[in-house]
């Protein structure tokens, strides 16, 4: 590669970075990890889908979208979110909670134009909008190598692990960005772990976020 090759590689992926962190509300360790668990299950060649529940700007649909749209294995990306703006909540989401009903709006365009500039395939990322009541029962996922969870409310990770779990392949990974922050994630993962007996090692990431893989 010339110098010249190598400075634009190297702009290219700072520039990348930067519209990342600007279309996100990660902080630098949620980043860093949702990037290294895109690359473990390239690494391990684990098979199937990327799914993310809860898109907002696509920010982190971006770090998972660059790597997974160019894997050797055949992904397809799929971006659930209402892009209305956070639905109502219930009492197991906190007192806080109400006060975010119908904020974080933005639009699969938006998403989309993000995703085009850090480098993702486009033709192997399906948006889908609208309440996850809905959208998922209209979708069918055959396996899932990794299910990224940002979906706030008890009801609709509760969701999410119901309709996805069971398709996420052997050694694939469960990502959950609130864990840690609203109490009703915390209570819809608990329970889901408890009601299945799973035996699974919960890794921390921040204060917020958590992953485990499936055994």
């Amino acid at each position: 590669m010339s110098l010249l090759q190598n400075l634009r590689t190297q702009w290219s992926a700072k520039y990348s970075a930067w519209l990342i962190r600007r279309s996100t509300m990660l902080g630098p360790e949620r980043i860093q990890n949702l990037s290294r668990l895109a690359q473990r299950i390239e690494d391990e060649q684990i098979p199937g889908d990327v799914v993310e529940c809860g898109v907002y700007r696509g920010g982190s649909a971006a770090i998972l979208a660059r790597r997974a749209t160019h894997s050797r294995l055949g992904r397809t990306v799929w971006l659930f979110d209402t892009f209305q703006g956070m639905p109502p909540a219930t009492a197991s989401d906190g007192p806080e909670a109400d006060s975010w009903v119908g904020n974080l709006r933005s639009s699969p365009r938006r998403v989309e134009r993000l995703l085009r500039r850090t480098g993702a395939d486009v033709s192997r990322v399906r948006i889908v909008p609208g309440l996850f009541q809905d959208t998922f029962r209209a979708t069918h996922i055959r396996e899932i190598a990794l299910l990224n969870i940002d979906a706030d409310w008890y009801e609709s990770v509760k969701l999410c692990l119901e309709t996805f779990y069971d398709a996420v392949a052997r050694g694939g990974i469960v990502s959950i960005d609130d864990y840690g922050l609203w109490p009703g994630c915390r209570q819809a993962v608990d329970e889901f772990i408890q009601n299945r007996q799973l035996a699974i090692r919960m890794q921390r990431v921040d204060e917020s976020a958590r992953w485990f893989q499936k055994s």
